[in-house]
């Protein structure tokens, strides 16, 4: 930054001079699940568990059954940085000068915009294997959004590792996908998740208790309607004296979001643990380097850095999504 670029800060007859930016909501601990590394890469993997036992007749030979390995998922460790510089001129007499000097929270505050930006973008582009993720520094990157089946997180068409039935976690009602966000909807969502099978076709339903959803959107709205009628016992939208026959869920509102529509639920108690759910994983979290200055031109330069990865190798038994618009899959 040079003096012509902070021409209101040397300038006297400006009494009051402010840093204005905004501060990042953390939110990303509260639906992918948290963990950190020492390792470049780490790899996921797992095995399945039996069918079910086997009648077996009177000395007759017991039927024998064998489990099967599950997906397995890569998850590599990248790198963002960003940097800060002031001639020394301008950091003198303009800088430090108006007493803006926090350059330490502007750099942390930076590296966690692009990790809240690059998770809620999971689930943006849920319905898609890959996107294009907007870079303002250093152009467009294409991030593949595929887990361990090599799928989008939200489909149809979740292949199960025994060679079963696919697995849907695309709210449906049996006729309709993708619901809007309503006592239908959400009635829709609770029996997709019902209907959640394990590795080998066991039932294996998920328990729905945390929405999200775009802060200040109309599913928030109605999600904040809702969960009102459901916690005074009643039945939402309606006028009748029946209770309520879903229970009441916790809402998480992201900032960064970008659709009003889309709406989405998990199970908190498998989708933030290290086996199944979004995983957020870090070698380093949030660092500020020292001051370095620049001898030949006494310039002085900030910077900071993470290290992580973040992606699923199976959110088909934990997560399901709705477009909000009654036909995306």
């Amino acid at each position: 930054m040079m003096v012509a670029q902070a021409a209101n800060a040397i300038d006297k007859s400006v009494q009051k001079y402010f840093q204005k930016e905004s501060t990042p909501e953390l939110q990303l601990k509260k639906y992918m699940n948290f963990r950190t590394t020492t390792d470049y890469y780490e790899k996921d993997a797992g095995i399945s568990g039996l069918r079910e036992a086997s009648f077996t007749n009177e000395n007759a030979s017991i039927k024998e059954d064998v489990p099967i390995e599950t997906n397995k998922k890569t998850y590599t460790q990248q790198q963002i940085d960003i940097l800060e510089s002031f001639s020394y001129i301008t950091w003198k007499f303009a800088i430090k000068k108006r007493d803006v000097t926090n350059i330490t929270k502007q750099i942390t505050n930076a590296l966690s915009r692009k990790k809240e930006k690059l998770a809620a973008e999971r689930l943006v582009n849920g319905f898609d294997t890959s996107y294009t993720h907007s870079d303002a520094l250093s152009g467009n990157k294409t991030i593949t959004t595929t887990g361990g089946d090599s799928v989008e997180a939200f489909t149809t068409a979740h292949t199960r590792e025994d060679g079963g039935t696919n697995i849907n976690n695309v709210v449906y009602d049996g006729i309709t996908y993708s619901l809007p966000f309503d006592y239908a909807g959400y009635k829709a969502a609770i029996r997709t998740a019902s209907l959640f099978v394990d590795p080998r076709g066991n039932p294996y339903p998920a328990t729905l208790d945390t929405l999200v959803c775009k802060k200040g959107s109309s599913v928030s709205f109605k999600a904040k309607e809702i969960l009102a009628a459901i916690k005074n016992g009643k039945i939402p939208e309606s006028f009748n004296n029946d209770g309520a026959g879903v229970p009441p869920f916790k809402i998480i509102e992201l900032d960064y979001l970008t659709s009003d529509a889309y709406w989405y639920m998990f199970d908190s108690s498998r989708a933030l643990s290290d086996s199944e759910g979004f995983q957020f994983i870090e070698s380093e979290s949030n660092n500020v380097d020292p001051v370095n200055v620049v001898y030949k031109t006494r310039e002085l330069q900030w910077a900071g850095h993470s290290l992580f990865d973040l992606g699923h190798n199976d959110v088909a038994r934990s997560w399901i999504a709705s477009a909000g618009d009654s036909s995306t899959t």
